[in-house]
């Protein structure tokens, strides 16, 4: 009868970490998807911030090569 409840006591233990544990690790594994939908959202934040800019320096460089056109073209 002690070896019965011994054992019960043993399993329910062993039972109640390993619950703990999956649950731990449950809880880091959807701390970092969450962490990696952040970064996959920044990174096409940033890259459109980059090609926004990238865009914006290459008109500015096609507006001053067609007014220095036009301007050595009136001379």
């Amino acid at each position: 009868m002690f070896a019965l409840i011994h054992e019960y006591l043993f399993t329910s233990l062993f039972k109640a970490c390993a619950e703990s544990l999956a649950s731990e690790n449950a809880s880091r594994l959807a701390a970092m998807q969450r962490a990696e939908k952040n970064i996959d959202e920044l990174l096409v934040e940033l890259s459109h911030k980059f090609h926004s800019q990238r865009q914006s320096s290459i008109d500015e460089e096609l507006f001053d090569v067609v007014s220095g056109f036009e301007a050595m073209k009136n001379i």
